[in-house]
């Protein structure tokens, strides 16, 4: 059987989506919510907080890219030790951190409620949510799979947008739509995923970049005028804002159709490794943002003096996440080998 060669633009956009994340964190710490966008400086804020919101669309758009042709097995459903491997080994530095440093957790009982719940680690929630999605994504593929063709495809996109995502535009000034079903969001972006992988846009780099930067732009100013400055409005641009699903989108086509035939082979290398680690360097942020943003605070009281801080606490985050992360891969190697061998022995021999 001929290896299916792997693709560096997946790579880059799993790596991406992990260097958005400590920087979506950094906003959520910098007191951003809490002001009145006046200066330049929040201005600026105000932008990248809107394009670093891409993380976790980028992460499910590729979701459903890599995962539309998984069919029901017993087999399929192994894959999801590999997912829960790696958070329970990232909760054992994360219980640390809560039990000593922040006191939040006050015994053995409490600790593996913490665990099981996912709340031992702030970020934890993408598990949890990844975790009802990975158990679905054989049948949201039969959805997908069976629409006859390309306009059924759009149409069941549509009907999710719909339920999940449109609420956030035409709800702009007066409620006029049901928010209920704004949770099945995360269909939408694999189901769009699925889409892309099938009918991704052929177009230059050069005009990719220009209509996301184009984008931005846009939005960005109509989010100043539509808020009035306000920072506050800034919680609101989510998974669920219509803009943010636009924009997650023009990434994704603008990063799948970059040229990277020519990178350095230790680039390319570098990005292979860090994308096969991004799951567990995404929940190891959450030690070193739990350290040094209450410094950050301390230390510069004022909103705008915290700015320049996410110059240093930005890549603390991620360099000191990515180190853990590789001892935590030097047990989880071994150790889920173990477990998959012994799991498998378990499926039935035509399984197997």
């Amino acid at each position: 059987m001929i290896e299916k060669k792997r693709n560096l633009n997946l790579d880059l956009i799993r790596c991406l989506a992990l260097v958005l994340v400590p920087c979506m964190h950094a906003m959520d710490n910098t007191g951003l919510y809490t002001i009145q966008l006046t200066t330049a400086g929040d201005i600026l804020m105000m932008v990248l907080r809107i394009l670093f919101t891409d993380c976790i669309p980028l992460y499910i758009l590729l979701t459903g890219f890599l995962c539309n042709r998984k069919e029901l097995s017993a087999r399929y459903y192994l894959g999801y030790v590999r997912v829960y491997l790696t958070y329970l080994l990232c909760c054992i530095p994360c219980l640390f951190l809560e039990y000593y440093h922040k006191h939040s957790l006050t015994g053995i009982r409490d600790m593996i409620g913490s665990v099981i719940n996912f709340y031992c680690n702030g970020y934890a929630w993408y598990i949890q949510m990844y975790t009802g999605l990975f158990f679905m994504i054989p049948f949201l593929n039969m959805m997908y799979h069976g629409c006859s063709g390309k306009k059924q495809k759009q149409i069941l996109i549509f009907t999710f947008f719909a339920l999940s995502i449109l609420p956030s535009l035409l709800n702009t000034y007066v409620q006029l739509y049901s928010l209920w079903w704004s949770k099945l969001y995360p269909i939408c972006y694999y189901f769009t995923g699925a889409y892309l992988s099938e009918y991704m846009p052929k177009v230059k780099p050069a005009k990719a970049g220009g209509m996301l930067l184009g984008f931005l732009g846009l939005y960005s100013l109509f989010f100043y005028f539509n808020s009035h400055g306000d920072g506050s409005a800034l919680m609101d641009v989510y998974q669920t804002n219509w803009a943010v699903y636009l924009l997650g989108i023009l990434t994704f086509i603008f990063l799948y159709n970059l040229r990277l035939a020519h990178l350095p082979y230790w680039l390319s290398a570098l990005i292979t490794k860090i994308s096969d680690l991004t799951l567990t360097i995404y929940l190891l942020t959450w030690i070193p943002d739990g350290i040094t943003y209450p410094i950050m605070v301390r230390i510069a009281p004022a909103v705008q003096d915290r700015y320049i801080w996410l110059l240093a606490t930005v890549p603390i985050a991620l360099i000191s996440a990515t180190l853990m992360a590789l001892v935590i891969d030097w047990v989880y190697r071994p150790l889920h080998r173990w477990l998959m061998s012994r799991l498998t022995r378990l499926l039935p021999e035509e399984t197997a």
